[in-house]
């Protein structure tokens, strides 16, 4: 009913449109025009050709209302073939209305309205077989065409969809319904051509257009009126369609034709668009759904072969994912880039390190939000993670991610199984065997090779890379802060190589330039020290008198306490290393620490007294006297800063000039020769060396290098400490052979009495300098 009252009120509408002032006039016109003619002609064409001229002109309002309303194609293709037969036939007349011309122009544009939407239909992938066959039928009726041009035209429309398909950038979709497309014109194809097709067909050939109910039923041609002045031949009308020039092999050639022109364009279209995938997620996602499409649907396929195809679509997600793989891999050199940045604008002010770990920020830190954010602080503090040092952390951070997604994207693929689908195959088990493994196994395992060797090279390039600032650092300091950059440099790396991707965790990565940075900040942290411990040397060689010696022990008695200036040393030295954060001293680079020490202090503990010869003011080499005190008495330069460190220094140089004057009145007032030589007696000397050498042996336990055996090199319990040969070796060989020239044997036990109390008081004291125990 609904229907039936949609035609009426389109009909009625019609008549209104058609009763329009201009129009009416145009008709008007029209009319008295051919009153003129058939007079002139002494004729009488009321009656003969009255019904013709109005069936012809209801005829492009029907075909326009099918159209606008989604109507039958193959109703608009039947009124369409009775208008172009009415047209004839008024043409063949001997003076035809003027308005003739005017009707055939627009039932050639109807024409061309029509064909686009039989297209619609013919490429749509919604269209039912039932569908398919009007729409066909229409095509033939439209274009006089036979079934294996109805065929052809077919193939040429689907193409053409499957190419726009794929082409189209608005629609994330599109390759999927390229490939739904593709499948579903051949399995039309098998279904509808020839059998279908030729016998909807044969069926316009049997019955007359104007005998067909479709046709009668449109109230705009009033064919209850009108028909039987049509005449015969337009009443007895059937279409001459060839429908049997079609067969079974035929089509099938021109389907295998088809599909392959088919398949190489969506394979075509699917690498174009794969490449503009950014997204390894939606690879993955297309890739699974195209073939679950085509393995679903594989025991249609003709023309090509089936592993052919699925190759295809392979080989171009696995090209695209290991170009996306090497992207995301080599997007590494962020990380250098950031380097080179931070390095190239290094900012002094910048702390090297973070607050202390328990300082009054963190313990007065508010925790109400949680303890993540006092534990995140405690990390952020112990592992001195600089403002530098999380700008980089960052970008690493970003990209391990991206690397543990892709790994898990990959281990998605092989846990992917293909039953389902491949349960609808009809293939052997060796076939749907193989199936599998290609999808399971073989792309999986791909993937995987590429992502390990990606990484390898990266890490690789970043690890060159990071060697070249490590180079560079040790040729080039004129800023000074080459030791912070080291540290810095130092930091980053070990966040990197404390955070691999999941496929690379068990890799150990080479740092050959660790400790070329670990040696660079080791001298800087040795620089003040060993400056302040050299002239605390100095000054201690200018006492007459040898103070410490009232805390010797045994019998002999021998040192059993190191000097102050050895405490001291040991004291700043740990100092100076906590300044750099305690986190970058590992065992290794703390050897190397105590390596460049020994080498440092071995010039400075063989600097031993001697006794004074002098002969009136003047030393047997003919020099004058020189204050002990002169040099080590200089001021610093009026307005220079004094490092605090410096004061006890200071102070004991002001020590030893007041001892010397109190020495030189005693001597003047007890009527001493004031040109008696002064300075330590001959025992004294022999008292600061022998106390120079416990000083020697303690600070050979401090500063002893940890080394493994090579006869058991896997077990740590065997672990033994050795001093390597250096020249800190001589200069205690050096002392001892100045101390042995009178009783070898003595000096021997000696010696070793000495070992066991300086290893003993090491151990009485190592937890005060915790960075070098």
């Amino acid at each position: 009913m609904d229907g039936q009252m949609q035609q009426v009120e389109s009909y009625i509408g019609g008549m209104g449109m058609r009763c329009n002032s201009r129009l009416l006039g145009k008709k008007a016109a029209n009319l008295r025009a051919w009153d003129s003619d058939s007079k002139a002609t002494g004729t009488v064409t009321t009656s003969q050709w009255s019904p013709v001229l109005a069936v012809l002109r209801s005829c492009p309002e029907v075909i326009t209302r099918l159209l606008r309303t989604h109507g039958s194609v193959l109703l608009a293709a039947k009124v369409l073939v009775v208008s172009r037969l009415l047209h004839k036939k008024i043409s063949q007349r001997g003076h035809a209305p003027r308005y003739l011309e005017s009707l055939r122009n627009r039932l050639a544009t109807l024409r061309r309205k029509l064909l686009p939407k039989i297209d619609r239909y013919l490429k749509s992938l919604q269209s039912s077989e039932s569908t398919l066959v009007e729409a066909m039928c229409a095509f033939s009726l439209a274009t006089s065409s036979s079934s294996a041009d109805v065929l052809r035209h077919f193939h040429h429309v689907r193409q053409s969809a499957v190419s726009e398909l794929g082409q189209r950038e608005d629609d994330d979709k599109r390759i999927s319904k390229s490939l739904q497309l593709v499948v579903k014109t051949l399995r039309d194809c098998q279904t509808i051509v020839p059998a279908q097709l030729a016998r909807a067909l044969e069926t316009l050939k049997t019955t007359p257009l104007m005998e067909g109910l479709d046709v009668r039923s449109l109230l705009e041609l009033n064919l209850n009126l009108h028909q039987r002045w049509l005449g015969d031949d337009i009443n007895n009308f059937t279409p001459y369609i060839r429908h049997d020039d079609l067969q079974k092999t035929e089509a099938d050639r021109l389907l295998e034709q088809w599909a392959k022109t088919a398949f190489s364009s969506f394979l075509g279209d699917l690498r174009k668009m794969v490449e503009k995938v950014k997204n390894p997620v939606v690879v993955v996602q297309l890739r699974q759904e195209l073939l679950e499409l085509w393995l679903s649907n594989k025991r249609h396929s003709v023309g090509v072969g089936t592993f052919d195809i699925l190759n295809g679509i392979r080989d171009a997600f696995n090209n695209r994912l290991k170009s996306l793989v090497h992207q995301q891999a080599t997007s590494l050199s962020n990380v250098s880039a950031s380097l080179d940045a931070l390095l190239e604008n290094w900012n002094r002010a910048l702390p090297g390190t973070c607050p202390p770990m328990w300082g009054d920020s963190i313990i007065s830190s508010d925790i109400g939000s949680g303890g993540q954010v006092l534990k995140d602080e405690l990390s952020t503090r112990a592992y001195s993670r600089s403002e530098p040092v999380r700008t980089a952390s960052t970008i690493y951070t970003n990209w391990l991610d991206g690397m543990n997604n892709l790994e898990r994207l990959i281990i998605q693929l092989g846990e992917r199984k293909w039953a389902d689908e491949l349960d609808d195959m009809d293939d052997d088990d060796d076939t749907v065997e193989g199936l599998h493994s290609m999808l399971s196994e073989d792309d999986p395992h791909l993937l995987h090779k590429t992502l390990e060797d990606n990484l390898e090279d990266s890490f690789r390039i970043l690890r060159d890379r990071i060697n070249e600032y490590a180079k560079n650092l040790q040729s080039d300091d004129a800023e000074g802060t080459s030791a912070q950059k080291s540290a810095f440099l130092l930091r980053v790396w070990r966040d990197i190589a404390n955070r691999l991707p999941f496929i690379y965790r068990d890799v150990q990565l080479e740092s050959p330039f660790t400790p070329l940075f670990q040696a660079q900040v080791s001298k800087t942290v040795l620089q003040k020290p060993i400056a302040h411990c050299d002239k605390r040397i100095s000054k201690c060689l200018q006492h007459k008198q040898f103070q410490a010696r009232i805390l010797w022990e045994g019998d002999p008695q021998l040192p059993v306490l190191p000097s102050p200036w050895a405490f001291r040393f040991l004291h700043e030295t740990v100092k100076s290393m906590t300044e750099f954060g305690v986190d970058i001293w590992t065992p290794q680079a703390t050897d190397i620490l105590k390596q460049q020490t020994r080498d440092a202090l071995s010039p400075i503990v063989k600097i031993l007294p001697e006794l004074p010869r002098q002969i009136n003011g003047h030393d047997a080499n003919g020099g004058s006297k020189v204050d002990d005190n002169e040099e080590s008495s200089q001021t610093p330069e009026e307005g220079a800063e004094v490092d605090p460190r410096d004061r006890d220094d200071e102070e004991d140089g002001k020590e030893i000039k007041d001892g010397g004057k109190e020495d030189s009145s005693a001597h003047n007032a007890n009527g001493d020769h004031p040109n008696k030589p002064s300075g330590p007696s001959e025992e004294t000397v022999r008292d600061i060396k022998t106390q120079r050498l416990f000083d020697a042996v303690y600070l050979d336990y401090v500063l002893s290098v940890k080394s493994k055996p090579t006869s058991l090199p896997d077990d740590p319990d065997n672990e033994i400490a050795t001093m390597l040969p250096d020249s800190f070796d001589s200069a205690q060989s050096s002392i001892l052979d100045d101390l042995q020239m009178e009783d070898v044997p003595q000096w021997n036990r000696n010696l070793d009495r000495m070992r066991r109390d300086a290893g003993a008081y090491w151990k009485r004291t190592e937890l005060l300098f915790a960075l070098l125990a």
